[in-house]
């Protein structure tokens, strides 16, 4: 019996020291590996693993618990709120996973985790194939599992709605494949949409890809901000006056920002349009949303139109999709920054352009023209945006084979819209003035509504469960597949799903 004990001792003494051997853990102090990581943030990691693969990942996660610590998976490098990189874990890097395998005929791609959507799109456009993914280019794959909204979602639905198989290391480092008629299926359905959860560490995602044609039009509306409740109300009662399949094929999003450089100090103000469908009728329906923009009555001669393009010419307008998604700003400059989200059910709500203009003013008057400045600002953005969630993003699923259940909550009338903010600034010396712009930013939240997007973590919020995952039901079975498949609740982070209360350590 002693002897059994000394083998099994012996045997798990050379597991570790293989362990330790398969794994290359840098120090947690070079500071290349944070340039690009929040800096109004100061996690530190124990240290930090490069993966390269599914087994690279699996030897990580076994090394940290041989160490016993804690795991943070960093992709992208996305999370505003630094949820990637934690203090005192062994910190998985996924960024050098970039394999992309295109099947044209089956117009499915496997796609790594640390593959961008610039990336996705530069692999896949192509073939002129595509599919849903994140609305900015440089964040990763991990988009997928908290949803993924862009241009495309109308017609295709979202990201989370068009992956067809994960590839995940578990807690025990085994790798397993989960998809909609698999064992794995529960797993499959938690990771599609739950924000990560917690279930384990995806290596890859297969993802369905959709025949796109070779132009899109795509057009803007300029306004002025003070108009910006006139603008919303346009923006809603066309999209909800519009067929379903107008729906489908449309996006539109308004965006504004404000910057140090913006004239006399006022945010600008725009609609993006995008049509997926024929030039011609994209041509037609974005008329129709201009036309309440242009309108003055007849009686009025000195009337101003409220908004106003800069062509209607299509030949001028269309673009590939490439030339849109790579139109897009995406520096990755690691700016001081905090970020909020909510999904929105009206635009026409009076409260929700008031809320707007009132953080404009708060940082116009408390910020950009104050004297309290300790270090004057060179890169100061505050910008909010309205998105688009219609179409087959806020349909229920079916459960059927084109149509597999997930747990992204966030669907119908209620989920029409999404406002986000994002506040950057570079000077560490002015964080109690933007810490007054966070508070004012929390303070009207209520009016935008109180359901999370899990692509926007809040670290501030208390209800997140409701928040992120919308009904008891819901966030109940998620927690029921996490107790399954992570027990000792070993993937832990801020606001990942909890064990149930009786099995939480």
């Amino acid at each position: 019996m002693r002897l059994n004990n000394i083998l099994l001792f012996l045997s798990f003494i050379l597991l570790n020291i293989s362990i330790s051997q398969a794994v290359k853990c840098v120090d947690y102090n070079n500071p290349n590996y944070y340039k690009f990581i929040n800096p109004l943030y100061n996690n530190r990691a124990y240290c930090y693993i490069k993966a390269e693969n599914a087994s690279d990942i699996s030897d990580a996660i076994l090394y940290a618990q041989s160490i016993n610590k804690g795991v943070s998976i960093r992709a992208g490098g996305h999370s505003a709120t630094q949820f990637s990189v934690l203090n005192k874990t062994v910190n998985i890097d996924l960024s050098s996973l970039k394999g992309i395998e295109i099947d044209v005929e089956a117009q499915t791609a496997v796609v790594q985790a640390g593959v961008q959507v610039i990336e996705l799109y530069n692999a896949t456009t192509k073939y002129l194939l595509a599919t849903t993914a994140g609305s900015c280019p440089t964040v990763g794959m991990g988009v997928v599992l908290g949803g993924g909204s862009n241009y495309f979602g109308g017609k295709y639905g979202y990201m989370a709605d068009n992956v067809l198989e994960f590839t995940v290391v578990l807690e025990d480092g085994s790798i397993v494949k989960a998809n909609p008629k698999n064992k794995y299926s529960d797993l499959y359905w938690a990771l599609a949409g739950s924000g990560g959860g917690g279930f384990g560490v995806v290596v890859d995602y297969k993802l369905k890809l959709y025949p796109i044609p070779q132009y899109f039009y795509k057009n803007t509306i300029r306004f002025d901000i003070v108009n910006l409740d006139k603008a919303l109300a346009l923006l809603d009662t066309y999209v909800r006056s519009s067929t379903e399949d107008t729906r489908e094929k449309i996006y539109a999003n308004m965006y504004s920002q404000l910057t140090l450089k913006s004239t006399n100090m006022t945010p600008s103000a725009s609609i993006t349009f995008f049509y997926n469908g024929p030039l011609e009728e994209g041509d037609v329906e974005f008329r129709k949303l201009l036309t309440g923009f242009l309108s003055c009555p007849t009686t009025n001669a000195t009337c101003t139109p409220l908004g106003r393009v800069t062509s209607m010419d299509i030949q001028t307008l269309k673009k590939t999709f490439w030339e849109v998604i790579s139109s897009m700003s995406y520096d990755n400059n690691p700016l001081r920054q905090f970020t909020k989200g909510r999904f929105i059910k009206k635009l026409s709500k009076n409260d929700v352009p008031k809320s707007i203009n009132d953080i404009y003013k708060y940082a116009v008057t408390n910020i950009i023209n104050s004297t309290s400045l300790l270090k004057p600002e060179t890169l100061l953005n505050i910008n909010q945006a309205i998105f688009y969630h219609g179409g087959k993003q806020n349909q229920e699923r079916t459960g059927s084979e084109d149509s597999p259940l997930n747990s992204f909550a966030h669907r119908g009338d209620e989920a029409m819209w999404s406002y986000t903010i994002v506040a950057q600034y570079n000077n560490t010396e002015n964080d109690p003035l933007f810490s007054g712009l966070r508070k004012i930013v929390n303070s009207k939240l209520s009016s935008f509504g109180d359901k999370l997007n899990n692509n926007y973590p809040d670290d501030e919020v208390e209800d997140w469960q409701t928040g992120l995952y919308v009904t008891k039901s819901n966030y109940k079975k998620l927690q029921e597949i996490k107790l399954k498949y992570d027990s000792s609740n070993y993937f832990k982070f801020p606001q990942s799903i909890e064990l149930p209360k009786n099995k939480n350590n």
